[in-house]
């Protein structure tokens, strides 16, 4: 099992879009056993991958659990005992089946994609005890062992919800948009990447820059700063990227990653072949 954390603390770069998109054709056309987990309060990732009737179901009912859940275990009643006493009862993790939904699954042998949803309760742990943050890793590393990756969409923010992401991960991946100003906060996220986990005592390994939301006439400007970072950083940088499209769009509000909704547009093989570059990344390939 790899755990990668697709992130960038700049928003609006496509990284939802990205994790989301390659999360699924890693499930439907590579047979891999994915789980996406939602860290973002904004719960972009759950709102993509899930209709609003199936969301809602999901996190009103007591019986079922989101990301929160992982960060906050719920506390069972107090129970009797049998000389009369009572006493509380330890708190315990709510099982993956309880958390997580089936969002694809392609059969026995085949590939699968679950989701953890996050939601906007998230936002109750910024302030939380010290330790918090651990429990992701914990968790992941307890009930997840039989999916191939585990795909963190981290805030745009650094957060507990970030830290937990990282401490979880043995990878990241980051989703740059070839603009000024998102390459400029580049080495700001790797020096914050740096210092967190020397401080956490562990270290993680990059998957490497993708290039996001491109211009189809890419204007001169997003050329040279593509130029420029692929010169700088050489293999780092995918050599496949995506393109800004309205049909990415029109998938989040069809909840179908794009390669399906729109299977002979371009952007649909521009996220196979980020998936397959992804791939081989990941395999040491």
């Amino acid at each position: 099992m790899q755990v990668i954390s697709f992130i960038n603390m700049k928003g609006g770069v496509g990284k939802t879009t990205l994790s989301v998109n390659v999360a699924y054709a890693l499930a439907r056309v590579h047979q891999k056993k994915v789980l996406v987990v939602d860290c973002d309060p904004q719960f972009s990732a759950s709102q993509y991958l899930l209709e609003d009737d199936e969301y809602l179901a999901h996190v009103n009912d007591p019986k079922k659990g989101t990301v929160r859940d992982i960060f906050f275990p719920r506390r069972p009643g107090l129970i009797n005992t049998v000389r009369g006493a009572a006493k509380p009862v330890n708190r315990v993790k709510m099982s993956l089946s309880e958390c997580a939904i089936s969002v694809f699954y392609g059969g026995a042998g085949q590939g699968r994609l679950d989701l953890i949803p996050s939601t906007l309760g998230l936002m109750e742990i910024e302030t939380s005890r010290r330790g918090t943050e651990a429990k992701l890793k914990q968790y992941l590393h307890e009930k997840a062992t039989g999916f191939d990756y585990v795909i963190i969409d981290c805030p745009p923010t650094i957060s507990i919800f970030t830290q937990a992401a990282i401490l979880a991960s043995d990878k990241y991946l980051v989703p740059i948009k070839p603009d000024p100003l998102s390459v400029i906060g580049l080495p700001l996220l790797e020096r914050w990447l740096e210092d967190f986990t020397d401080d956490a005592g562990f270290s993680i390994d990059p998957v490497g820059l993708v290039f996001t939301l491109v211009r189809g006439n890419t204007p001169q400007r997003m050329r040279d700063v593509m130029r420029d970072l692929r010169a700088e950083r050489g293999k780092a940088v995918f050599t496949a990227h995506l393109s800004e499209s309205i049909d990415v769009s029109a998938s989040v509000e069809a909840h179908e990653p794009v390669f399906l909704f729109k299977k002979n547009h371009k952007t649909a093989g521009e996220v196979l072949e980020i998936t397959d570059e992804f791939l081989r990344r990941t395999l040491g390939e």
